[in-house]
């Protein structure tokens, strides 16, 4: 599954401030409700606060893959953030994430949500691939480098 097809530049953001967890979520909902046809933002909200309290979404390097999936969404929608600062998404262990990426998928086609977070996985973990999504000025350079990270893959 590539991403490149599901990534949109207005999906796309630097977030400088946002101060928790919570308002990372917020965040990702308020941007992923625009493009998922007559899904309430607050129940995305929701749902990606309760998967985080089940199990924490951060890695050890320092990025962090909240995602919530529900009946009614039709179509997967991605929303990929650089945090600055970075934000603790509840595991002591690791570091303030400073790179998110929020999915949003049925709840009753599971196994394209999971080949989506396997790819952004790839991505993530491909030499280099974090120094160079953590050095974009803006936005629309975060964009043009996941596209370019996604095309590394294949």
């Amino acid at each position: 599954m590539r991403l490149e097809p599901l990534l949109k530049p207005d999906l796309v953001l630097v977030l400088d401030g946002v101060g928790n967890r919570e308002a990372v979520l917020k965040a990702l909902a308020s941007a992923a409700v625009g493009a998922l046809n007559g899904v309430d933002q607050g129940v995305l909200e929701k749902e990606l606060a309760d998967r985080e309290k089940r199990y924490p979404t951060s890695t050890p390097d320092g990025v962090a893959f909240p995602h919530a999936m529900l009946a009614d969404i039709e179509t997967t929608v991605v929303v990929a953030v650089l945090l600055r600062p970075g934000v603790r998404f509840g595991v002591e262990s690791h570091p303030a994430a400073d790179i998110a990426f929020g999915t949003f998928g049925c709840a009753e086609r599971p196994f394209g949500h999971v080949r989506l977070l396997a790819r952004l996985a790839r991505i993530a973990r491909g030499p280099g691939a974090l120094e160079r999504l953590r050095a974009s000025s803006d936005s629309s350079e975060l964009f043009k480098r996941l596209i370019d990270e996604d095309r590394l893959h294949g």
